[in-house]
Order: C-alpha cells, then structure tokens, then sequence
C-alpha cells in the first residue's frame, strides 16, 4: 500500500452490525450491542453503526440496507454480533452480500439475573449460525476469534485484535511492489514465482536494474543532493564524504523517484553484485534509511522477502528488516547462553538494512565478503555502505512466504535478540527462537531459502489468521507443548 513516509500501517475503518432472532427480544441484543460498543470507547475504538433498524439484523432487507450502509461508509472489515439466538438465514445472508471480511462473535450470558427473561442463548445461536456459512462456502471470508462467545470487554478486545489483522489484509491487498533486476546467480532460492505472489492480492512492477542505475545517474547530474547528504551525515558520523557521499545520495534519490512515480510500497533490488559494479557502492544503508521510514527494501531481488517484511511492518505498525537464518552460536560465545538450549538460538546476519535505531552503536563499514570477491581484499571503495552494529535486544517475530506452485505456504516463529555481543561483523543479533533445532530440520530444509523478515514485536497471532484470510492455507509455526486442533492458532493468547 503506497503510504507517506513515516508510516508503517493503514488505517481501517471496521463495522459493527448486530443480529436478533424474532423469538427473543431485540431489546436484548440492542442493550448487549451498546455495552460492547461503551467498551470498544475505552479503548479508542470507534465503529461504524449502520442507522435505523437495520443495526440489529431480523430480515434480508436489514441485511441489505446494513450491507448498503457499511459500503458507503468504505469499511474494510464487518464485526457481525450476535446478541441473542439470531436469525442464522440472514446472519450468512449478510455474509454473503457484503463478500469481504467479517468477524462472527456471540454474546456471553451476563448475570444469574439474567438467566430467565434476560437469556440470549447465542452460544448455541453461533453453532447455527457458523453452519448456514459454512453451508454457503463463505468461511473464506470469516475470521473466528478463539473464543468467540464474549462479554462486552473480551468482545472490544477481539475487534481491536481484528482490526490489526484488517491492517495486514488491507496493506498487503493495495501493495505494490517494485523488482528491480532479476534474481542474481549465486542466490537461486531467491527466485519467485509472479502467480503465487500475486495470490496476496500485490501488484508488480518489473523492472530492469539499468532503469534504476539510470535514475541514479540522472540524479547527480540534475538533482541537488545536499539534503539527503546533510541527513546522512547528521545520521551517521562514520559517512565518507565526497564523491561516495554523492553516490549513495544519488541512490536513494532513485529509490525515491520510482517510489513516487510507482505509487510502490517496497522494492527489492540487484544487489549481489551488479549494484556494486554499476553504482559502485552497496546499498545496504540507504535500503536501512527507507525501512526505518516505512519502506522496505529487499535484497537479491528477494520478492517474497519483501512480501514478508510489508506483512510484519503491517502487522506492528513499526519498521521491519531482512535478516538471514545465517549462523549456529558457539557455547562460549557469551556466558548467558548457559540458561538457554543453544541450538534453538541462532544468529541472524545482514549487510546492514535494518533502522539504525534497532542498533547498538551503529557505523558505516564495508561488505567483508565482497571486498574479498570484487576488491581483492584492498582498499574498499564500491564495496563500502554497509552498517554494522548488535541489533538490540527486542522480541521478535521472524516470518517468510516461498511458492508451492501458484499458491504460497509461509512460516512464523516468535523469539528475542538476546542483549550479548555477537563478535562478528555486518548487522547482527543473536536471535533465541524457541523450538528452532526441530524446526529448521523438520520444516525449514527443503520448504523456505535462507532470508527471514523480522518484526520487532510479538505479532505471530495477527499474522497466523491474517495469512488465512488472505488463502495462505499452509502455515508452520513451531511445535509448542500443547496439541493443537487442525487449523487453530498456537499463537492464540500470546501478545
């Protein structure tokens, strides 16, 4: 989705509908909405109501004019209340027209009171209702939350879960994504396969690398570059100034132009090692400079890591990174991993693309392995523009996308950067991921390559039942003590 720099996540704009039998009393489900609608206040939530009668669901035509209603209004997602038995007909008739995502909760019973002229039966509404759907084959469109039968307060806090996962579908369905080059050589798991990418609902602009090394020229010629130059600078004191000052700020003028002229919402490029070559620096500081505004960067022209990363800066409206899945941590690395299993930690390494911000001391520093390949081991120059620093302790959510023929299947696992020195080079932390050792083994070989997005936050539940709205139907997530149902969330009642 094509937002203005600095912003991480869409906003959404969620419906409130509710629905009543004509054997109970509308009045029921009536009071029942507005104590959900009191809590949804509280937490800064506000919903769009359709007027009149039709926000309390009896009839087709309720359905259709709260269908009409909720349409005008541009909502991006419906909660769909029962606060009583509710018509089950009409509730999946409502479903069915308004043809987008929808939330299904079912009114708790609320006092002992209550229990003889108050009682709303819902529970046992919301089993009649979730089969005249599912009859109808519009469970495509439903998310359950994992328990679905709620007071008011768990029911405000289910929608403000929902509209979370509505941040992730709406973003990653009005993205577009710009490749810039094909996939280099020597990373041939990088490759991708338009259809299955396209599944998200993404747009593609393919481009060639010239067309990018084109603008950059065009930018030192005719640009005035002294701005980005003074922001770098004031960013990062380790910048070389001069002539590789110029070319790096010429880069990211590029990016900027086609992000404008693209209306993109991330890029990928050719770094490995046409851009060295051709541009004659790497790009890794500027791609970290875009991401920690809000526009990822892929490199090796990696189109599902870049799916990926939107995914996680959409789920925590916070900026995201490309890592690789990249080392195994030796056991006197740090005296500290003696309270951790050592092979569900692992180091995640990259050039240098992440926020500056999530770094320890960050500095300008050269690519190591590059300079070997390209320069000979000398004086480095076109291999220079890396960042290198410990990527500071956070909890972390690390995710991919890969093709399975025109479908996609995806992984996520939640951990923490442990706050230890990694003693090595480029952009590094050491990540504990619990299960990692069976997992890697067990789903990671032969399913997905070596590039993971990270989000710094714990996002793993939107994600999962994100993934499932938008028809991602394999999702591996490491094993947790508990047997899980088919289908159901292992990261459900985990922040």
């Amino acid at each position: 989705m094509y937002l203005p720099l600095g912003t991480f996540s869409p906003d959404v704009k969620i419906a409130l509908v509710s629905a009543s039998r004509d054997c109970f009393p509308r009045e029921l489900s009536e009071t029942r909405t507005d104590k959900l609608l009191a809590q949804c206040q509280k937490r800064d939530m506000s919903l769009f109501v359709p007027e009149g009668d039709c926000r309390i669901i009896e009839s087709k035509a309720h359905a259709l004019e709260a269908v009409r209603q909720i349409r005008a209004a541009d909502c991006d997602g419906v909660v769909l209340f029962l606060g009583n038995f509710s018509p089950e007909i009409e509730d999946a008739f409502f479903v069915k027209k308004f043809a987008g995502p929808v939330t299904v909760m079912a009114a708790a019973e609320e006092a002992a009171a209550n229990m003889v002229a108050d009682r709303g039966d819902a529970l046992c509404g919301m089993l009649s209702a979730m089969l005249a759907i599912k009859k109808r084959d519009l469970m495509r469109n439903v998310f359950l939350p994992s328990d679905p039968v709620v007071t008011a307060e768990q029911g405000a806090r289910a929608i403000d879960r929902f509209a979370r996962i509505m941040k992730v579908v709406k973003g990653i369905r009005n993205a577009t994504l710009g490749l810039f080059g094909p996939r280099p050589r020597d990373f041939e798991t990088c490759n991708y396969n338009l259809a299955a990418i396209s599944s998200l609902g993404v747009e593609i602009e393919e481009l060639g690398f010239f067309d990018l090394a084109n603008e950059a020229r065009r930018a030192i010629a005719e640009s005035d570059l002294s701005g980005i130059i003074a922001s770098m600078q004031a960013e990062m004191s380790s910048l070389p100034v001069g002539d590789f000052a110029d070319r790096l700020a010429a880069y990211e003028q590029a990016v900027l132009s086609f992000r404008e002229k693209l209306q993109l919402s991330g890029m990928t490029t050719q770094c490995w090692t046409e851009q060295e070559e051709v541009l004659r620096h790497v790009p890794c500081y500027i791609n970290a400079r875009m991401a920690a505004r809000g526009f990822p960067i892929a490199c090796e022209n990696d189109a599902h890591s870049l799916a990926a990363e939107l995914l996680g800066q959409y789920a925590t409206d916070q900026s995201v990174t490309i890592l690789d899945l990249n080392h195994s941590i030796p056991s006197d690395l740090d005296a500290t991993l003696a309270d951790y299993p050592l092979q569900d930690v692992v180091g995640l390494f990259h050039c240098g693309n992440t926020d500056p911000r999530r770094l320890k001391n960050p500095s300008m520093k050269f690519q190591l392995i590059m300079n070997r390949l390209m320069e000979s081991e000398g004086e480095p120059d076109i291999t220079r523009g890396t960042i290198e620093g410990q990527i500071a302790a956070s909890p972390i959510t690390a995710l991919q996308i890969h093709g399975s023929g025109d479908a996609l299947q995806a992984y996520i696992m939640e951990g923490e950067f442990l706050d230890l020195d990694p003693k090595t080079f480029g952009c590094t932390g050491t990540a504990y991921l619990p299960g990692f050792r069976r997992f890697y083994r067990q789903v990671l070989l032969g399913r997905f390559h070596h590039h993971a997005a990270v989000a710094f936050d714990h996002c793993g539940g939107v994600l999962y039942d994100a993934f499932k709205l938008l028809g991602i139907d394999t999702i591996f997530t490491p094993l947790t003590e508990k047997p899980l149902y088919p289908g159901e969330n292992p990261f459900d009642g985990i922040k």
